[in-house]
C-alpha cells in the first residue's frame, strides 16, 4: 500500500501555490502604494504657483503632447495634475511600474530645473548679446530697424547698451543712419504671484533729428509693469513717463516727438501649441504741453509752427499715404487742399504741434515664434485710431549670447 501523506505534507504541498499566488499580489500592492506616494509627492509640487508650469511642462514631454492640454483637462475635471498624467499613461497601455517611473522622472526633471536656477542665481550673471532686426511697414513709410545690444541679466537686474541703426523709404526719400544710443537697466521680481518689473532707459542724442532718427536731445524713459499667470493666459498692464516718444509707445511711428508724455499699455499673452505665444493689447498716449515733432516720412528741409502750412497741401487723412508727384519746400509736389487736413508727419520734418494734435492710442495683435533656442521670430499688426495708421511689423531676434557662450556666467 502507499504511503499515506501526513497532514503537515499536505500543508507543505498548499503552501507553494499559495505563496506563488500572494508573492504578485503583496508586489502589486507595494508598487500601487509606491504609486500614490508619488503622486502625492507630484501633485504637491504642482500646487507650488512658481513651480506648477515646470511639472506640466515635464510631464507634457512625457506624454509627447503640450502642456495645455493637461490644462485644459485640469480645468474642465478639477482632477489634480498627478490623477491626470496617470490616466493618460494607462490609456497608452503602461502598467504601474513604468507610471511609477514616468512619475519619477517627472520629479528628477523639475529637481534638475532647480538646480539649474539655483547655480543661475549663484553663479551670478549670464552674457546677453542680442541681435534684433525689425520691418515696420505703413502708408507713411517703411523702417528697417537693427538693434545689436549687449549686457548681462541676473535674477533680478539685467542692463544693455544698445546701438540702433535705421533705414527708412517711401515713394518720396530714403534715408537712414545711426539712431540714438541708449542704455536700459530693468529690475524684475516676483510677490505675492505677481511678477513686477521696472525699466529706466536713457538716451543719448546721436540720431539725425532731421533725418527723424533722434531727438536731438538725451531723452529718459522710466516705464513700471506688472503680470500674472493664470495657466495659459499672461495678463499685464505697465505705465510710463518719458520726455521723448518714437518706437518706446506701442509701434514704430515715423515720427520723434521731443516732448513729455505718460504712456500706457495692457494686454494679454497667450500659450499656443508649439511654444508659440499670442499677444492681444492695447496701448495709449498722453502727451503733455507743447511738442516738437521730427517726421521720417519727408524731406529734411521743411519746417511748420503749428499747422501742416506747406502751401498747396494734401488732403489726406492721417495714415493716408503719399501720392504719386507731390512737392514742397522739401522737393515735393502736392495736389492743393486744405493743409489742416495733412498728419504733421506728413506735412514738414519739423513741426510745432499741441498735445492734443499727438493723443494717440490703439490696439495691436502679435505671435511669437521661437524657432530655436537662441532664434525667434515675431509678427505684429498695430492699429493707431487717431493717425487712422496701421502698421505691420515682422521681426527676428538672435540671442548670439546663448549660442556663443551657452550656460556661461561671469
Amino acid at each position: 500500500m502507499g504511503r499515506v501523506p501526513t497532514v503537515r505534507a499536505v500543508m507543505r504541498y498548499l503552501a507553494i501555490p499559495f505563496v506563488l499566488l500572494t508573492i504578485p499580489a503583496v508586489l502589486c500592492a507595494q508598487v500601487a502604494g509606491a504609486l500614490q506616494v508619488e503622486m502625492t509627492k507630484v501633485d504637491a509640487l504642482a500646487a507650488n504657483p512658481d513651480l506648477k508650469l515646470v511639472v506640466v511642462a515635464a510631464m507634457a514631454d512625457s506624454l509627447e503632447i503640450h502642456r495645455n492640454h493637461l490644462l485644459f483637462q485640469h480645468k474642465e475635471t478639477g482632477q489634480s495634475f498627478a490623477t491626470i498624467f496617470v490616466s493618460e499613461l494607462r490609456a497608452k497601455g503602461m502598467d504601474d511600474g513604468g507610471i511609477l517611473r514616468s512619475l519619477r522622472e517627472v520629479r528628477r526633471q523639475v529637481d534638475r530645473q532647480l538646480q539649474q536656477d539655483a547655480v543661475g542665481v549663484s553663479a551670478g550673471a549670464r552674457p546677453v548679446l542680442l541681435l534684433g532686426s525689425t520691418v515696420d511697414h505703413s502708408s507713411a513709410a517703411t523702417v528697417y530697424s537693427l538693434a545689436p545690444e549687449i549686457g548681462f541679466d541676473s535674477s533680478h537686474v539685467a542692463a544693455v547698451v544698445g546701438v540702433p541703426f535705421y533705414r527708412v523709404s517711401n515713394s518720396n526719400l530714403s534715408s537712414g543712419g545711426l539712431g540714438d544710443v541708449y542704455v536700459s537697466v530693468f529690475l524684475h521680481g516676483r510677490t505675492d504671484g505677481f511678477d513686477v518689473g521696472s525699466t529706466l532707459t536713457l538716451g543719448a542724442p546721436s540720431g539725425d533729428r532731421n533725418k527723424g532718427l533722434g531727438a536731438g536731445k538725451a531723452t529718459v524713459d522710466a516705464t513700471g509693469t506688472i503680470s500674472r499667470r493664470f495657466e495659459f493666459a499672461k495678463p499685464w498692464i505697465s505705465a510710463g513717463f518719458a520726455n521723448s516718444v518714437f518706437n518706446n509707445v506701442g509701434y514704430q511711428r515715423p515720427y520723434v516727438a521731443d516732448g513729455n508724455s505718460a504712456h500706457f499699455a495692457g494686454g494679454v499673452d497667450f500659450a499656443l501649441p508649439h511654444r508659440l505665444t499670442l499677444g492681444i493689447g492695447g496701448f495709449g498716449l498722453e502727451p503733455i504741453g507743447t511738442q516738437t515733432v521730427y517726421s521720417q516720412a519727408v524731406p529734411a528741409g521743411s519746417q511748420s509752427g503749428g499747422d501742416a502750412n506747406i502751401p498747396g497741401g494734401s488732403g489726406m487723412m492721417p495714415g493716408g499715404g503719399m501720392g504719386t508727384g507731390m512737392a514742397s519746400a522739401g522737393g515735393m509736389t502736392m495736389p492743393s487742399a486744405p493743409a489742416s487736413s495733412m498728419p504733421f508727419y506728413m506735412a514738414a520734418q519739423q513741426s510745432v504741434v499741441s498735445a492734443s494734435e499727438l493723443l494717440d492710442y490703439g490696439a495691436s495683435i502679435g505671435l511669437s515664434i521661437p524657432v530655436h533656442a537662441g532664434l525667434s521670430l515675431s509678427a505684429s499688426v498695430t492699429r493707431s485710431v487717431p493717425f487712422n495708421l496701421t502698421i505691420a511689423r515682422v521681426g527676428i531676434a538672435i540671442d548670439a549670447a546663448h549660442l556663443l557662450f551657452r550656460g556661461k556666467h561671469f
